[in-house]
């Protein structure tokens, strides 16, 4: 069950749209929010700066602009959370943005970040870190935001453990779906369809889902998002680093491609 979802909070256009999918993930599993706002310490700011701009009154006065800069998104987003009507607790530290993420991370259910479209080579390292180490779920959210209901959900079902966990943990979303369609993305013919089996899986919890499988013409990613766009779906489940061939191409192709599709919303576990 998701009782508890972080959501980061910062200046990036992403923000709006990670707050919203997290009020209604929120209110659909009577959940509570926790708002994380890292400060970027005074300290790493400088270190790009000349030597000579390095004075106590210049970081005395960048503190005080960081304060008062985190004050005014504590009180853009509570308001759009007391508005959702949801549980909520704001939460402000200063340091490492994936210290803090690994750490609050591991006492929440579910954690929502957003993708970054172009500028998602600048974020990729980060990210996996952040879900090799958490090892928790986490939804990635296109930055102009996307569906919140969540009604029609494709699983790329690649038969790994990592794929395994997805689904698992993302249980109490998919039952929650109308639609779930399980996508294999076969590379040759074969009579054993491991996608059969996760579908009886899914039934026995009561999740509506049904196997689909297509050969590979392209690429796995561009196979996933074609079908995607195909059944109109609201989010796509994967693996995440996990399966062998995905961790030859990951950064120069699959995982890169799905975190920076900007459509879709996508679930990760590792």
């Amino acid at each position: 069950m998701i009782k508890t979802i972080l959501v980061p909070i910062g200046h990036d256009r992403g923000t709006e749209a990670r707050v919203a999918m997290a009020a209604k993930l929120a209110d659909k599993y009577d959940a509570h929010v926790r708002a994380l706002h890292v400060m970027v310490p005074a300290g790493d700011m400088f270190k790009s700066m000349p030597v000579e701009a390095y004075t106590a009154e210049a970081f005395n006065q960048y503190e005080k602009d960081l304060k008062a800069e985190a004050e005014k998104y504590r009180e853009r987003f509570e308001k759009q959370l007391k508005a959702s009507g949801v549980r909520f607790d704001w939460c402000q530290q200063q340091g490492n943005l994936l210290d803090f993420l690994n750490m609050h991370s591991r006492t929440a259910d579910l954690t929502v970040l957003t993708q970054k479209g172009d500028a998602i080579d600048d974020i990729l390292s980060v990210m996996h870190d952040f879900i090799i180490e958490g090892g928790l779920p986490v939804l990635v959210v296109p930055e102009a935001g996307a569906p919140v209901d969540l009604k029609n959900i494709l699983i790329a079902w690649d038969g790994g453990s990592q794929c395994a966990k997805a689904t698992h943990n993302a249980l109490s979303i998919l039952k929650e779906a109308e639609k779930v369609t399980v996508l294999t993305v076969s590379e040759e013919e074969k009579d054993y369809l491991p996608e059969a089996d996760i579908c009886i899986k899914l039934a026995r919890h009561g999740v509506n889902a049904e196997a689909l499988t297509i050969s590979e013409s392209d690429s796995i990613s561009d196979t996933i998002l074609e079908t995607a766009q195909k059944i109109n779906a609201d989010m796509i489940i994967a693996g995440a680093w996990g399966h062998r061939r995905l961790r030859e191409i990951i950064f120069g192709g699959a995982t890169k491609d799905l975190l920076s599709n900007q459509q879709f919303s996508v679930y990760l576990s590792h």
